[in-house]
């Protein structure tokens, strides 16, 4: 932090932006940011120990303009760097959260479509849709002249379920009534924002939705969609999984159960597209048993809740290995 820079203290939106060594993207994420519709935010930008420019490169907005902070810590991981930016949120006094991550954009008027969303509809949560972009990035549309309401418990239905609500912490904003630090760094490196979303959109009885891609989320080598996965990343999945289907209440315990089932038919079959698949095999044994258990199971396998794409996906993962490692390897080419 600058010590010579005054802080904009009581901002409505707290926008934490954890960046690591994301010099090359980090200036098209602020200048984002700073160029907002809506006006009365902070940006809080966590450095987790880069050894890059990126530390530099956001004191520069921090030096030009107050809204923006920049603290540095150890390299400890997102969940902890976005921890670290909501506690320097809720010094600052903000009433609302939203995160960004370093390498992607937010649609010019993202925080003032959510905001508007929440405060019309008394929602805590406020959502919508993302685009995914290499290249160009995705012209800027219109906002939707109305808003949806997911009551509960639709909403934690969708946030499992809907890939537009997604389970992203970047698409989103949060009153500060919800959110505290250790929801966010809740000790996962993997679906740590799925865990905490689930404990935020069980806290908040509803959320609200907006039909527009308002944040623009860019792919890349180096982007986590298309990193080699190491093995304790199926295991943390796996266990983000669990969490949901043990904490469901009654009436969203179908749903869990169906995402839970599916989340192991993906974990197996993103093994199973690897060069390597050898470096995972206690986590895919296990898998295979918790799939040949649920195949005839009403809860898992046979749940109306899941899609006939997963079943067929289960069914062959357990009786035809071999051909659907070959069909995984051919049609899905990410996480090599």
């Amino acid at each position: 932090m600058n010590q010579n820079s005054k802080e904009f203290t009581n901002p409505c939106i707290a926008v934490i932006v954890p960046v690591h060594n994301g010099e090359a993207f980090l200036p098209d994420c602020l200048s984002a940011i700073e160029a907002q519709s809506f006006r009365d935010f902070s940006c809080i930008v966590v450095d987790d120990g880069s050894t890059d420019r990126s530390a530099a490169l956001a004191d520069g907005y921090e030096a030009r303009d107050r809204r923006f902070v920049v603290l540095r810590q150890r390299q400890s991981g997102v969940a902890a760097a976005r921890a670290a930016g909501v506690r320097a949120g809720q010094n600052l006094g903000a009433q609302w959260f939203a995160f960004c991550d370093a390498d992607d954009l937010y649609h010019p008027r993202f925080l003032e479509a959510l905001v508007g969303a929440a405060r019309s509809s008394g929602q805590l949560i406020a959502c919508c849709r993302y685009d995914c972009f290499t290249g160009t990035v995705p012209a800027d549309g219109a906002l939707p002249e109305g808003t949806t309401i997911l009551q509960p418990p639709a909403h934690l239905d969708a946030l499992l379920h809907d890939h537009n609500v997604d389970f992203g912490l970047w698409n989103k904003l949060y009153s500060a009534e919800l959110m505290t630090p250790e929801m966010l760094d809740n000790g996962l490196s993997y679906n740590e924002d799925l865990m905490a979303n689930w404990d935020l959109f069980g806290r908040a009885g509803g959320a609200a939705y907006l039909d527009f891609a308002g944040y623009h989320y860019r792919q890349h080598a180096d982007s986590a969609s298309h990193r080699a996965l190491p093995p304790e990343s199926i295991d943390q999945q796996r266990q983000a999984a669990v969490y949901i289907r043990e904490h469901a209440a009654p009436e969203i315990q179908q749903s869990a159960n169906a995402f839970y089932y599916e989340k192991l038919v993906y974990l197996s079959s993103m093994i199973l597209r690897r060069d390597d698949p050898s470096a995972y095999r206690v986590q895919v044994n296990e898998l295979w048993v918790g799939i040949r258990a649920g195949l005839k199971d009403p809860n898992l396998g046979r749940n109306p809740r899941l899609p006939l794409r997963i079943r067929i996906a289960a069914w062959a993962t357990i009786h035809c290995p071999e051909l659907w490692r070959k069909v995984c390897r051919a049609v899905l080419k990410d996480r090599r």
